[in-house]
């Protein structure tokens, strides 16, 4: 990946960086006036201290794996104990780095904290945040006013967080909506394949009863027919249980003619009549490729979304390259487009929810969804299908 396609990636936390570093200085500035020409003294490094030490607590939740919630309580256990040891060492020591830092940890830890926990943020971080402005400095007139504006910053983080976590309950609602959907979609269309083999296994069993009557030694072969349609069958019928559930089903599917892979020149054609614009690159013949259930139609409808999100996200597109082939034992899919607007929509992640939808639909049929920026002004959406083959 690129270094501005990584810069972008990261620019919340080079803003989160630059925000601390600005009220460090702050800091900084109001320790150097309380020295006002004395030596310079430990004591009088708490305020720095106090910012640099819960700002890089704070930062800690960025890493992957780490839980916004458990940083906040750490970095409230942090606040309180500074507030303390300023109470013992008698020096003001209100850091407005500390003060950013609670404020962007309890927001975090609202973003996806149950209801219940919810209200014990709210009530818990009432007490770092107003701690150090009403025991950290001396009483008077300067005490009062960063009690009022520690209040007031309180106030604001509270009302940010819970608008950050009604944002956050209705995308995943809407995120829940498109995987069921495209759950219900491929069970329709695994539906459709279990009638087929329970049609074949009909027509094998009454096949059967007829060969039994003229030729007895060829009905081991007719049951045979019978026992490999059941198995293919019940195969299948699993696998629409497990899209049902919301599981993954199983790898392997019920053997079917692509037909769904063949439908994807006419969808080029639909998308890009002048035909200037798109570059469709196949395998010869990939049209009549026999796949695995579901496959054939998760790689077409993987293209349809592709194709979707150029029309909608990169209007402005010169070209898109659409590459579907069968490699060992997976079929693979890939749309590239360039021209595309900064954006981010990532299975799973902000953004709209079409590859979301899909990233549940290959996952049940075991595959991989990758979609992202692959340089600047590039995306690319990358679908791995195994074909099961046994």
């Amino acid at each position: 990946m690129t270094r501005p396609v990584r810069l972008v990636r990261h620019a919340g936390a080079v803003a989160e960086v630059l925000a601390y570093l600005f009220w460090l200085l702050a800091d900084g500035v109001q320790a150097w006036a309380m020295i006002d020409g004395r030596a310079l003294a430990p004591q009088h490094l708490v305020t720095p201290a106090a910012g640099v030490l819960v700002a890089g607590i704070v930062f800690v939740r960025r890493r992957p794996g780490v839980a916004a919630e458990q940083v906040a309580w750490i970095a409230y256990a942090a606040s309180v104990a500074l507030t303390v040891l300023s109470r013992l060492v008698h020096v003001p020591a209100t850091s407005f780095a500390e003060e950013l830092a609670l404020a962007v940890v309890t927001v975090a830890a609202l973003r996806r904290a149950s209801d219940r926990r919810a209200v014990l943020f709210c009530a818990v971080a009432l007490v770092p945040i107003l701690a150090a402005p009403l025991l950290r400095t001396p009483i008077g007139a300067t005490s009062d006013a960063y009690a009022v504006l520690a209040t007031m910053g309180w106030g604001g983080t509270i009302a940010l967080g819970l608008v950050w976590r009604a944002a956050e309950a209705r995308r995943r609602t809407q995120l829940d909506d498109a995987r069921s959907a495209e759950r219900l979609e491929l069970a329709r269309e695994l539906h459709d394949v279990v009638a087929h083999q329970v049609t074949g296994i009909v027509v094998a069993a009454q096949a059967a009863a007829v060969v039994a009557r003229t030729s007895p030694d060829e009905v081991d072969r007719a049951l045979e027919a019978i026992e490999h349609a059941g198995t293919d069958a019940l195969t299948a019928m699993r696998q629409m249980v497990g899209v049902l559930r919301g599981g993954t089903g199983s790898s392997d599917g019920a053997r079917t003619p692509g037909a769904e892979l063949g439908a994807v020149p006419g969808l080029v054609s639909r998308f890009d009549p002048a035909g200037d614009l798109v570059r469709l690159r196949t395998d010869p013949g990939f049209e009549h490729a026999v796949l695995p259930a579901g496959v054939a139609a998760t790689g077409f409808r993987v293209v349809q979304e592709a194709l979707t999100n150029v029309r909608r996200h990169a209007p402005e597109a010169s070209v898109v390259e659409i590459e579907i082939r069968i490699r060992g034992e997976e079929l693979q899919v890939g749309v590239r487009n360039d021209g595309v607007r900064a954006r981010r929509e990532v299975p799973g992640g902000d953004g709209g929810f079409g590859l979301a939808g899909m990233a549940e639909r290959v996952a049940a049929l075991h595959g991989t969804l990758q979609a992202g920026p692959v340089g600047p002004g590039t995306w690319a959406v990358t679908a791995r299908l195994p074909l099961g083959v046994r």
